[in-house]
């Protein structure tokens, strides 16, 4: 999601919302056309979209499958060679429909590479010496309501991409993780097992096979209306004398993967890796010649490891943008070794609201500290039920 490479590519994020249509492909299409009249102001084409994320409405998994069937349809006529694209039942703010491009600017078409195997496709960056993987929609095609089985089948699924392109779970340098219900309770042998904790005790069974010397990667663990698990990451590959990776901690939150069993839900399903904690990190800076990016974990209103006592939205949304504050502030930043000018820009954020009921206050809050920059919000259960609002970004620091 960055610049990893010594000549100039830029890293960029853009949300559409749909102007005109009725029918969920006509919405899509009239995104794409903004976007194709966008790109004679911009440095990029079609193929410098590298990940594209849509967000639609859906009232039942019927609905999602269906719609999803035709969103891949219409996305594969715009571009042709379809980049990594995922579908969210996460209802966006505006509108059914919302699509999220992640672009590089300044990539040849000869730099990017698709590739694809029986279950799952994704995308090779090879650009100055340095490789980015990028893969959306990993996980079960026909989802079945095992939160297990649908964790255990998007980690395969990744490890064999990892695997084909020689890398490991600890080249990921971001992961998004979307799980269906992410606080309901599987209860099927009446044994409770929460989905979120089986889905962790999953990631760390598929962990384990790695040595993370330079930290987990920056992730987002977020519920979804349906479609069971889905994972989306970036792993790369970098020449380790131009361009490093460093993990970030934060001044005001423990590592999630040191929370203490306190916090933790139970899992009946797994006799091995049962009640282990989330793996990632706050924040992966990538550092390169031309800038550092800074990539923001999903952060909520959590003080060391504890949630907030205070079940307004307001409140949850300033103490969650101060954690992030304080996670890419100039003093943090010297802590973690970062050299030179320490004053981070945030350029995007993407923010996911419980209550539909909330936007409103959230936005007001949001606004008032980041004005002019681009955030889509979207409706989406949190990692904890006490949990109102969840917020990641992407910073630069200049």
């Amino acid at each position: 999601m960055a610049n990893l490479v010594a000549t100039d590519i830029y890293f960029n994020k853009f949300c559409y919302f749909p102007e005109a249509g009725s029918t969920i492909c006509e919405k899509l299409q009239d995104c794409y056309r903004q976007f194709s009249e966008n790109q004679n102001d911009k440095f990029y084409t079609r193929h410098s979209v590298i990940k594209q994320t849509i967000f639609i409405a859906a009232t039942d998994q019927s609905e999602y499958d269906q719609s999803k069937q035709k969103i891949f349809a219409c996305a594969k006529d715009f571009f042709g060679e379809l980049p990594p694209t995922s579908v969210l039942a996460q209802t966006p703010e505006k509108e059914s429909l919302a699509v999220e491009f992640v672009i590089f600017e300044g990539l040849n078409p000869d730099e990017i590479l698709h590739k694809n195997n029986a279950e799952a496709s994704w995308l090779i960056i090879n650009h100055g010496g340095s490789k980015i993987l990028v893969a959306s929609n990993l996980g079960e095609n026909s989802p079945n309501g095992n939160i297990l089985l649908q964790s255990e089948t998007a980690f395969r699924q990744l490890d064999q991409i990892l695997t084909v392109e020689g890398m490991e779970f600890s080249d990921i340098v971001r992961q998004w993780n979307y799980i269906e219900g992410i606080t309901e309770i599987y209860d099927e042998t009446k044994s409770p097992s929460q989905h979120y904790q089986i889905f962790n005790d999953v990631r760390t069974k598929y962990y384990s096979k790695s040595n993370f010397k330079n930290g987990f990667p920056a992730a987002t663990g977020i519920g979804m209306d349906f479609g069971g698990i889905v994972i989306d990451f970036i792993a790369a590959k970098v020449d380790g004398e131009k361009n490093s990776i460093v993990a970030v901690k934060s001044p005001v939150q423990l590592d999630a993967y040191t929370y203490s069993a306190e916090v933790l839900a139970e899992n009946n399903t797994m006799c091995h890796f049962c009640r282990t904690t989330p793996k990632f990190e706050r924040a992966k800076i990538l550092i390169t010649p031309e800038r550092k990016w800074i990539l923001i974990s999903g952060t909520a209103a959590i003080s060391g490891q504890e949630s907030s006592d205070q079940m307004q939205v307001d409140y949850q949304t300033e103490m969650t943008i101060e954690n992030i504050l304080r996670l890419i502030s100039p003093e943090n930043m010297k802590n973690h070794g970062i050299t030179g000018s320490c004053m981070a820009s945030m350029k995007s954020l993407r923010v996911y609201v419980k209550f539909r009921k909330d936007i409103p206050q959230v936005k007001a809050v949001c606004l008032n500290y980041f004005p002019e920059i681009p955030i889509v919000y979207v409706m989406a259960d949190i990692c904890r039920p006490e949990l109102l609002v969840e917020i990641e970004g992407v910073a630069v620091l200049s």
